[in-house]
């Protein structure tokens, strides 16, 4: 029936997974019809326990969506889903502002699963594209338009090998911070090693000395949580364009934008500094495939979601600075202020834009503020939060990220889309195969 099918569509199940308690709560959304108002919905667990099948009675049995569960449930829960469905007080009947009714449970968890932990082992588990993942002939292009950008390196005829690139990862944000610390506390050298009228030659060699700074070096990728750094010399296909709508932080002078010459996509960004090119992984598709085989078999491309690579700077900013609340910009005077409420939620979701299967993301509880500024930097007597972090991106992931949040956050049951003056909303991260 077509009435059926539209009260199938529009039939929402999200689930999270709320370790510290050892719970998984469901939440059950139902359309505000005169026809079902007095039905309850069916909901039963399959025989493994890791999903769950919410249905109406006759004459609405083919409204049925079925989604997989964060965690494995313990035998105790089909006790709780009939009592809620007989009317106990662990159903939640409620008319909300878009005119859903919501049902919630709490399931406990089986005793033998054990929920998720994050491993502090694996401080790279969030990182999309780390060197590790790279190969001396991956190749880089315009995830828009797939304009070639860093091509798999040539053949050397007079050597008979080809020569790759070579794929480093770059040390955490507290690098600089770090290079500051060594040199005023650098370990002791014997006089023979010292130059006259300079420092240390195993100073400079081991990165103590003050002179030591990071540099793109031709041939080398270096490889941080959301760029690539790359020598100028290296790409093809780009071409630089100063952004007149933002000035450099270090110098008041306009920052160069690295746009594709094909599309004019924004993939990368000028660093005077590091003398070299940062390319945008959030705006890259790679292939990574090993040299053999690549020239009689069609190259697969593949990229990562703007979401993941800012939820991994996130992520990094969190584990560096301990911080969980960032003001984040786009160089204007507008932005978003965001919480990361929980870093790490194993969850599932209906909705359009999502797998029925469980998913690993972030709760973010996220406001517009109009003056970004006046949030980092407040006036004089004002109070100021010492846990606030700056997030500044570029305008194009600012606006997706923005969009990603508030389209995430429509995907939730009504009664769980604010909190306070906040909107909740959902980040997915990355997360490496196999591991989790």
């Amino acid at each position: 029936m077509s009435q059926d099918a539209d009260l199938s569509l529009s039939f929402h199940l999200h689930a999270e997974l709320l370790p510290n308690i050892r719970q998984v709560t469901l939440y059950i959304s139902l359309p505000q019809d005169e026809k079902i108002n007095n039905l309850q919905p069916e909901v039963s667990l399959t025989e493994s326990r890791r999903a769950v099948t919410v249905s109406l009675p006759e004459p609405f049995q083919d409204a049925v969506e079925t989604i997989k569960l964060p965690a494995r449930v313990g035998e105790a829960s089909r006790r709780v889903l009939r009592m809620g469905k007989l009317g106990g007080d662990i159903a939640q009947n409620n008319k909300t502002e878009s005119e859903r009714r919501e049902f919630s449970f709490r399931m406990p968890i089986d005793a033998d699963e054990v929920p998720f932990v994050p491993r502090e082992e694996v401080i790279d588990d969030f990182v999309p594209w780390t060197a590790a993942d790279m190969s001396s002939s991956t190749k880089l292009r315009c995830r828009k338009c797939g304009n070639m950008i860093l091509n798999a390196p040539e053949f050397d005829n007079e050597s008979g090998t080809r020569t790759g690139w070579v794929w480093k990862d770059l040390p955490s944000g507290n690098w600089a911070e770090m290079m500051d610390f060594w040199h005023c506390h650098k370990p002791d050298t014997h006089e023979d090693d010292k130059e006259p009228g300079g420092e240390a030659q195993n100073d400079l060699v081991k990165g103590y000395g003050a002179a030591n700074q990071l540099v793109a070096i031709p041939g080398t990728v270096l490889v941080d949580v959301a760029t690539f750094l790359v020598a100028q010399g290296d790409c093809k296909g780009l071409k630089k364009v100063q952004d007149e709508s933002s000035k450099a932080s270090s110098a008041n002078t306009k920052r160069v934008n690295i746009t594709c010459q094909q599309c004019d996509t924004l993939v990368g960004l000028e660093d005077p500094m590091a003398d070299g090119w940062r390319l945008l992984k959030a705006n890259l598709s790679a292939n990574t495939q090993p040299a053999e085989g690549i020239e009689t078999e069609e190259p697969t491309w593949t990229s990562h979601p703007t979401e993941t690579v800012v939820a991994a700077q996130l992520l990094e900013l969190i584990e560096r600075e301990s911080a969980r609340r960032f003001a984040v910009h786009c160089g204007q005077k507008n932005g978003l202020l965001l919480w990361v409420f929980n870093p790490d939620l194993r969850y599932s979701n209906s909705g359009a834009d999502h797998s029925t299967t469980a998913q690993r993301g972030m709760k973010v509880f996220f406001r517009d503020t109009p003056n970004v500024d006046d949030v980092i930097n407040p006036e004089q007597g004002k109070a100021s939060s010492l846990s606030l972090e700056e997030l500044e991106l570029p305008s194009s992931i600012f606006a997706a990220v923005s969009e990603c949040l508030i389209r995430s956050s429509e995907t939730l049951p009504s009664s769980a889309r604010h909190f306070r003056e906040w909107r909740v909303g959902l980040l997915n991260r990355f997360e490496r195969p196999g591991r989790g």
